[in-house]
């Protein structure tokens, strides 16, 4: 959807000019208009334009200076100007402003059209040129580094996958990790934050990795990320020169480094950290499952229970026999998360498959059934919660069921319940939009029957509505089964028709109060529409 504003202070010439853009039928584009380039400045803070059709002079603020504010504002926007006076230096100012153009009233319709065309032409194309590329490029890299960060979080955490797609992943992020190559990992944790405030936070983690970058600079290759509140991690390589072997002493070299690391922080900073390394070096499909075994190391304490200096060399034999467990909990994990998901996005059928692979994933597994089974129930007291729907949930026999369910022993009826309930709560979630559209489609058409001769353009119908133009647009056509303009064109027809059979009034009256710019506009539109013009239709009801 585009728009244009028109903008002229002789209000003849600027209902003529509506009409004729609206009649040439230019594919979605909505058409507003302005008295005067305060009104024009008004509709621009109000919604996005895309094209200024305006007159030069005018009272007050003319074309050239408005030209002048859009420009600083919204400098995508093409201006087009439109005027009766044939003067050089009216036309040198608007070429040096970069105007899209510079017509003359005298020239007719025609050219006003080829003009439009051709900016909204322009606007199209702006978006495939190689500066739109070079403006992404440049943007991506000053992203980059949160980036980094989320993907590298996303890989501990399980939700990435290793092998060749991942060195291509790498690449495309700027990473120096081989993909191939085994990676050591560390964690770290904030215990204390002594007296800084929250604002200091994130900068103190910035300047603890800034630390910890210059011990760790030099024969390792190392990327570090804060991906909690109060948690970092590192992942390490060898350099190239000394990757053979990924160095047998580097599981030495790093307790030593970390531990430097642990004091300059307490030294500079006044942070008590904790940090836990891991004994031996992992493949990189074995990222998320070190990360659980050092997490494990770090909640038991090590005896201090702050400021630890740790390894998991006693887990070192477990690794192997929980990765698989640990792997299966972290999908269910996601998948419970993607089920809250689907149920607030009122997805039925994806809800419903997303169990069924729930239900396979836990299969076999007493602890994990028992875990899937409560973090489900919670996600769905959760969702309920959040969409208002608890109350009336409480009371179903199916709520009252699940609740008082034995969920180690009945996984099975525990997923039965849980679709069960999905059911009831996207057909409730249904019956609530259906009475808002319903709602929505009420107030617009009560609206537009009480402002015929108004504003009613999207973005004024928004604003009744509290909903953004482009949304309501298609809200309103899915609901009502036709467009916001056919509903506005249908109820002027039918507001003229009326006042055409029980009133006197002048056709071109008439035409005001309904709502059309002038009268030739609204003859044209009767005529095509009934296959009347005003007048006939006026005699021809009364005989």
């Amino acid at each position: 959807m585009r728009r244009i504003l028109i903008v002229d202070d002789e209000l003849f010439i600027l209902n003529g000019l509506t009409s004729m853009v609206k009649e040439a039928n230019f594919a979605e584009l909505e058409v507003y208009k302005a008295a005067s380039a305060l009104e024009a400045l008004d509709w621009l803070q109000r919604t996005t334009i895309d094209v200024v059709l305006t007159d030069i002079c005018m009272p007050g603020m003319d074309g050239l200076e408005l030209q002048r504010h859009i420009k600083r504002q919204w400098p995508r926007c093409k201006v087009i100007f439109l005027t009766g006076h044939d003067d050089f230096d009216y036309a040198r100012e608007a070429i040096h402003q970069r105007a899209a153009d510079y017509i003359l009233k005298t020239d007719g319709d025609e050219p006003v059209l080829r003009a439009i065309r051709a900016a909204l032409e322009e606007l199209e194309a702006e978006f495939v040129k190689e500066e739109q590329f070079e403006q992404a490029k440049s943007r991506f890299m000053a992203a980059l580094p949160y980036l980094q960060n989320e993907f590298l979080t996303d890989l501990l955490q399980g939700e990435k996958t290793a092998g060749r797609r991942l060195g291509e992943q790498f690449a495309d992020l700027k990473l120096t990790f081989a993909y191939d190559r085994p990676v050591w990992l560390a964690i770290a944790r904030v215990d204390e934050w002594a007296d800084y405030r929250e604002a200091d936070k994130r900068l103190l983690l910035f300047a603890v990795q800034n630390i910890a970058q210059e011990y760790l600079a030099g024969a390792l290759n190392a990327k570090s990320f804060v991906y909690e509140k109060n948690r970092m991690a590192w992942m390490i390589q060898a350099d190239e020169r000394n990757a053979e072997g990924e160095r047998a002493d580097l599981s030495q070299l790093l307790q030593g480094t970390f531990e430097r690391i642990q004091q300059s922080c307490k030294q500079l900073l006044r942070l008590k950290l904790s940090f836990v390394m891991a004994y031996s070096s992992c493949e990189w499909p074995q990222i998320a499952a070190r990360h659980d075994s050092l997490n494990r190391v770090m909640r038991r304490g090590g005896g201090l229970g702050h400021e630890l200096l740790l390894t998991d060399m006693d887990s070192e034999g477990d690794f192997a026999e929980t990765a698989p467990v640990e792997y299966s909990a972290r999908q269910i994990g996601k998948l419970i998360d993607e089920l809250g998901v689907l149920m607030e996005s009122g997805q039925k059928d994806d809800f419903r498959q997303k169990l069924v692979e729930l239900s396979n994933l836990s299969d076999g597994n007493v602890e994990l059934k028992l875990m899937a089974a409560y973090r489900l129930i919670s996600m769905l007291m959760t969702v309920l919660a959040d969409e208002g729907l608890l109350k009336t949930t409480m009371v179903l026999t199916i709520m009252d069921r699940l609740l008082k369910l034995d969920a180690n022993a009945n996984w099975e009826t525990t997923l039965s319940l849980a679709t069960e309930l999905g059911d009831a709560v996207f057909s409730r979630k249904e019956s609530l939009n259906k009475q808002y559209g319903k709602s929505v489609i009420h107030r617009i058409r009560t609206y537009i029957e009480a402002n015929l001769a108004g504003d009613l353009s999207q973005v004024r119908l928004g604003e009744v509505v509290a909903l953004n133009p482009s949304y309501l647009s298609r809200l309103y056509k899915q609901i009502a089964g036709e467009s916001l303009s056919d509903t506005i064109m249908s109820a002027r027809l039918a507001a003229a028709t009326e006042k055409l059979k029980k009133t006197d009034d002048k056709v071109q009256d008439i035409a005001v109060k309904v709502g059309f710019e002038s009268a030739a506009y609204f003859n044209r539109f009767f005529k095509k529409a009934v296959g009347l013009t005003p007048q006939e239709y006026r005699e021809q009801s009364r005989m």
